[in-house]
């Protein structure tokens, strides 16, 4: 009988130092083997490796006593110490690193040909479940493994690591940490610096069958089988499975050797960590963290999905209190609900932000999840087209946990955001899906929790704030903002004169001048409010204060300010003034002065606000003299004309002093009051309007 068996993962040594180090993507099973030969075929795997810039740390060392080489190891002629350290930090010249990196790594590779596991016969017969490691387990691959690296640095004349219970149990604690938050080198994990708080750290990172399907178990063979050679290309990977501390050790030490031969990825800082950096601690232990996966094969054709188990082992240079004596790892596996099939999920909060992104924080918790370690956050319109994705990483959430004893649940919260882009100016509403699935792209493979529609402020807001004349312009200034501009990036105020058959004045683009922060405040979930200020002035020669003027603030994606747009038509801020005067008083007293008092009230005064009044010859056609005053107030006037707003202030009285013979018997004179944009002559450079009052006949 033919049975098709499903490939699993394996990857060696990852990163070096805190902060340096690649990530893994893509890991996935899913080829076959032949189930008559019991043949096993290599792992494929598909990987991502991406070198950070590190923190640089001066690292020193102590000397030590030599410890005894628990088992040769060939270094390949041309692999010393200072072909790694010629070998550049990445942060440093990352074309340098990479050229003397891949010219060390000719050398190196040998290295792994090189090398294989030597059995050790009393290991074989130790059962070991990696789940439930006793203390004095962990203490012997501790031994094992510092003996490992030891033989590696005396090869050198490099005094070894020490390490002591306190060494052991900080480790512990470390590794643990990781596993409780379901971080690993398999899943896209990294170096958290929130658990090393500064401390060195080197991780190799395998991947064991963890099943009980007879037909994969028998085909997975022991770590204590495995060949140098066959772990040089981590993108085939024989199935390993670990039962005994033989398997153990050699998943220790093909740990060391890929960080020291199989480093190029990179730079060699795991071999730079071992044995050039000269360590501020130099005391060194190990422990694994332990996380779940699911992978996907097949028995007579029929697809069956079995469990995989990532070992992220630690290496980590620590101190710690030597009171402690206990290193087990039993009962710190995460244990939950097999038989619960809910699917539990939850929306904290979800809101646009100023910049156009969908901030999204909830949790999504099922033991659908196990084995796909890809999460998503999708976001669809209101016509379910899909507009945005993105992957996100594990929060706590102990308190789903609590309610939800399932695959990870403590792990299930999300807290991210999403660009909507353009696609937002389109979007009433938003659903979001939140996706586990087993494809690094997310579209196979996968469980979905569908929340409920999430609308989208799509309302236009607006506000005048000012309108006045400065320096011969009739300025504008104020803000519109809408999510309705998020594809619409020209902003323009255009210029409408209704009085002149709706006719277009001007135009103006909104380039400078439009940071509004207050808006922003007012209205965190609008795209661009922060940005959505105008300042502009239209050329008052090129206008009548007296017509009804308007202006419309439009966002559009066409440079010239027309195409696709969306308008704001604020209301008309001038035209159909009612311009209302009376003249109480008009004399030529005692001394020859020509006295005039009265008052002129119009609206037009909030863009005309130099008041003239002015002594005009009607029978020679002629000026005579012009005073520019300051109004004063008549509150009789406001009570008659409650509907002009400025009537209140629109009172005046003036003495004329003329030279002597300047009036002349028998002439009609008439006095006029001016309100002019200008200040300058008798307002008549600058836009102006008159009332005139009754002629009187000078005697």
């Amino acid at each position: 009988m033919k049975n098709k068996v499903a490939k699993l993962t394996v990857m060696t040594a990852l990163t070096a130092i805190a902060g340096l180090g690649f990530t893994v993507n893509n890991v996935k099973a899913d080829t076959s083997v032949d189930g008559n030969t019991e043949q096993v075929v290599n792992t494929q795997v598909q990987s991502t490796q991406t070198s950070t810039t590190p923190s640089y740390v001066q690292l020193y060392s102590d000397n030590l006593t030599q410890v005894k080489a628990a088992q040769t190891i060939n270094f390949p002629s041309g692999y010393t110490l200072d072909a790694i350290r010629n070998v550049p930090d990445q942060w440093q010249n990352p074309t340098a690193a990479k050229a003397a990196s891949d010219e060390l790594e000719k050398t190196a590779i040998q290295g792994m040909y090189n090398n294989n596991y030597q059995s050790d016969p009393a290991a074989a017969k130790q059962a070991v479940d990696i789940n439930n490691l006793t203390t004095d387990q962990v203490k012997q691959i501790n031994q094992y493994g510092l003996g490992i690296v030891n033989q590696a640095r005396a090869e050198f004349g490099e005094q070894p690591f020490n390490q002591s219970n306190g060494t052991i149990d900080t480790a512990r604690n470390m590794s643990l940490q990781y596993q409780a938050k379901n971080e690993s080198l398999m899943t896209g994990g990294w170096h958290d610096e929130g658990i090393l708080q500064g401390n060195a750290e080197n991780i190799a990172a395998f991947q064991i069958y963890a099943d009980s399907i007879p037909e994969f178990n028998n085909l997975a063979r022991p770590f204590a089988t495995a060949r140098g050679s066959e772990l040089v290309n981590n993108n085939r990977i024989p199935l390993f499975k670990i039962t005994t501390m033989d398997d153990l050790q050699a998943c220790v030490y093909y740990g060391i050797m890929g960080m020291l031969f199989n480093d190029a990825d990179d730079y060699f800082g795991h071999a730079k960590n071992f044995l050039t950096i000269n360590q501020p601690i130099n005391s060194m232990a190990l422990y694994p963290s332990l996380t779940f996966g699911l992978g996907n094969g097949s028995i007579n054709s029929i697809p069956v999905k079995y469990r995989v188990e990532n070992i992220d082992m630690h290496y980590l240079w620590v101190l710690g209190n030597e009171s402690s004596n206990s290193f087990d790892n039993n009962g710190t596996v995460a244990v939950w609900n097999t038989n619960d099939n809910g699917n539990y999920a939850w929306l904290d909060g979800v809101h646009t932000t100023n910049n156009g992104q969908l901030t999204v924080t909830g949790w999504h918790a099922t033991n659908a999840s196990q084995g796909r370690i890809y999460h998503y956050i999708i976001a669809l319109d209101q016509n379910n087209h899909e507009i945005a994705r993105k992957q996100v990483t594990s929060v706590s959430r102990p308190d789903v946990q609590k309610a939800h004893n399932v695959y990870n649940a403590t792990n299930s919260g999300f807290s991210t955001s999403l660009d909507l882009g353009s696609a937002l100016a389109n979007t009433d509403s938003v659903r979001l899906i939140s996706r586990y699935s087993s494809a690094a792209d997310g579209n196979s493979d996968y469980v979905d929790y569908w929340f409920a529609p999430v609308s989208i402020d799509q309302n236009n807001y607006a506000c005048l704030d000012n309108v006045s004349v400065i320096n011969g312009k009739l300025q504008f200034t104020g803000w519109n903002a809408t999510n309705r501009s998020a594809n619409r990036k020209y902003h323009y105020i255009i210029l409408i004169d209704h009085s002149n058959g709706n006719r277009e004045i001007a135009r103006q683009l909104v380039t400078t001048d439009n940071n509004r922060a207050d808006v922003a405040n007012v209205y965190p979930n609008i795209d661009g409010a922060a940005t959505s200020g105008f300042k502009v002035g239209f050329d008052l020669s090129k206008l009548n204060l007296n017509h009804q003027l308007q202006i419309i603030s439009r966002y559009t994606d066409d440079p010239a300010g027309n195409g696709n747009y969306v308008d704001y038509w604020f209301s008309p801020v001038t035209g159909n003034y009612s311009n209302q005067g009376y003249l109480d008083n008009f004399v030529v007293n005692n001394s020859g002065q020509v006295v005039a008092s009265g008052w002129h009230a119009n609206d037009v005064t909030k863009f005309e606000q130099n008041h003239f009044i002015i002594l005009y010859d009607m029978t020679s056609n002629k000026q005579v003299a012009v005073i520019k005053t300051t109004n004063i107030t008549r509150n009789d006037v406001a009570k008659a004309y409650p509907s002009i707003r400025t009537a209140a202030n629109s009172g005046f009285n003036v003495s004329f002093d003329l030279p002597k013979n300047s009036i002349i018997s028998g002439h009609k004179y008439v006095v006029v009051s001016r309100y002019s944009t200008s200040d300058q002559g008798n307002g008549d450079q600058g836009q102006y309007t008159d009332y005139w009052y009754d002629p009187k006949n000078l005697l």
